[in-house]
């Protein structure tokens, strides 16, 4: 299921952006707010700490990608796989 931006404000959920280049999974945090984190995951927007669970991906190759590492990486079994609608 492909989820909008607004659907992600909507139901507060914390992301990361994903995106394939070079063959490789590029993630960029985001708070549910729409402002890029820091390494710490804290949003001086909203005033809280960020819980970065669902990787949103922006084209096929991230989408595979993301998937892959699901599946091969135990560190990752919490997470979530959507794709970003437009």
């Amino acid at each position: 299921m492909a989820m909008t931006v607004g659907e992600l404000k909507e139901r507060k959920r914390d992301y990361f952006l994903a995106r394939s280049q070079d063959d490789e999974l590029v993630m960029e945090p985001f708070c549910y707010c729409g402002k890029t984190l820091e390494q710490e995951y804290f949003c001086t927007d909203c005033n809280h700490k960020c819980h970065v669970t669902l990787i949103v991906c922006d084209d096929p190759g991230a989408l595979a990608l993301a998937q892959k590492l699901l599946a091969g990486s135990p560190d990752f079994h919490k997470f979530e796989v959507e794709t970003l609608a437009r």
